[in-house]
């Protein structure tokens, strides 16, 4: 039975309208999958409350933007552990510029997943903004090995249980005598040591410095996570585990990265207050130093400091009970280049020391004496400061890189009390 003109004209209607649709939804559709499969979409990152209004998302953090580069979502924090190039915000894709022998390699993540993307933002996050991860502790990242401990924490190895990238772990109990610092763009005082982490994680970096990947905050607890360079040992274990003394070549080498990140700090408004080998990571590839532990450090302050918690002790902090930040970081470098090249403390006393006898064993080049006793003169107002050491005829003697061809030394120590031992007979003195 044949439809109606009537009907016929509403039934042509209809199926012209079912196929509008249908196209409509396939168009839609296929976009959709294009989108998904180009750009994963990110978990929302939760903000911490504290504050009544909202600060701004920071744009590099992530975005909403249905038109963002689907590029951006792979943006990582590249850290360079044993490079001579300050890393920053890079593209895993990409190298970084000027290759080198010492230049730091990008790492490699293979086969990118819906659990990696997020750990992956969540590791871009926490280098952005000074709150704490707000992920559990324990569902990122595994603890290994106790690896070191001090009157502020213990340090472990650590891994991600994602990235499997091996860091360190610094956890430090919550104490009632704990100090809080405030510092630009954060609204609130945050714990000293994590304060000083964030300001020198502000670009550019230095490679002179371990840097602080991201923090927690527990009830009972801070916790750090930090580069881990590998493989690496403490400068002081470094020189003890070779039988011959340091050449100044070596020593130079050496010293001159301690130098650079001791003046980085006091650049960025730092005090770190215990310059020492212990507080020295040595790459045993590269020899590339790295300044660590800043639990004793500070902001740069005009008036000064009275208390000391540190190890090197200047003189006119027992003279006047009082120093400040220069001098005595330039104080600590000259003990320490002292330690490195003779294996020993620059005095034997109190006493030797607040006299100014410093005494040379063996012969030096005259350039390495006139620095030290710059570095460890008396008189906080005479002595170098670090721009000078820098500029000093000693270092501007030989090629300053952390080059490993240095290192061909034998493995045979002497005992670590040799540090505290006095000196033979036969030295000379020279005062300061």
């Amino acid at each position: 039975m044949e439809n109606s003109p009537t009907e016929q004209t509403a039934k042509h209607k209809m199926d012209s309208l079912c196929a509008f649709f249908k196209k409509t939804w396939l168009s839609v559709k296929s976009a959709i999958q294009c989108r998904h499969q180009g750009n994963k979409v990110t978990p929302h990152q939760p903000v911490s409350d504290t504050d009544s209004a909202d600060p701004p998302e920071d744009p590099q953090s992530g975005s909403s933007d249905p038109d963002q580069d689907p590029d951006a979502s792979k943006m990582t924090a590249v850290v360079a552990p044993s490079g001579l190039v300050p890393a920053g915000l890079q593209d895993p894709a990409d190298p970084l510029p000027g290759p080198s022998t010492l230049d730091p390699v990008a790492p490699k993540f293979p086969g990118a997943s819906k659990l990696r993307r997020i750990t992956d933002r969540t590791h871009f996050r926490a280098a952005c903004f000074t709150d704490p991860t707000p992920v559990p502790f324990d569902e990122i990242y595994e603890v290994g090995r106790k690896i070191g401990e001090g009157g502020f924490g213990t340090v472990y190895e650590g891994i991600s249980k994602f990235l499997r990238e091996q860091v360190a772990i610094k956890i430090i109990p919550k104490r009632d005598r704990d100090r809080f610092i405030v510092i630009p763009g954060c609204s609130k005082p945050l714990f000293a040591e994590v304060a000083l982490n964030l300001l020198l994680k502000r670009p550019p970096l230095s490679p002179y410095i371990v840097h602080m990947l991201e923090w927690f905050e527990e009830d009972d607890r801070f916790i750090l996570i930090l580069e881990y360079p590998q493989p690496c040992k403490d400068l002081l274990k470094f020189m003890l585990n070779n039988m011959q003394l340091l050449d100044e070549s070596q020593t130079r080498r050496l010293m001159y990265q301690a130098v650079l990140g001791a003046k980085h700090c006091l650049d960025r408004g730092i005090f770190h207050r215990d310059i020492k080998l212990n507080n020295f990571l040595i790459n045993t590839k590269t020899n590339q130093v790295k300044l660590i532990d800043f639990g004793c450090g500070d902001l740069v302050k005009s008036s000064g400091y009275l208390g000391f918690t540190g190890r090197v002790c200047p003189p006119e902090y027992y003279k006047d009970l009082k120093y400040e930040a220069g001098p005595t970081t330039v104080w600590s470098l000259g003990f320490m280049m002292y330690s490195m090249i003779y294996k020993r403390q620059p005095f034997r006393s109190l006493k030797d020391m607040m006299h100014g006898s410093l005494r040379f064993k063996h012969k030096i080049s005259t350039e390495l004496q006139d620095l030290i006793c710059r570095c460890m003169t008396l008189d906080p107002t005479e002595r170098a400061t670090v721009e000078e050491i820098l500029q000093h005829e000693w270092f501007q003697q030989g090629q300053m890189s952390g080059g490993a061809q240095d290192q061909q030394m034998l493995q045979i120590g002497p005992s670590e009390e040799n540090l505290h031992k006095p000196f033979s007979r036969g030295s000379s003195e020279r005062q300061v």
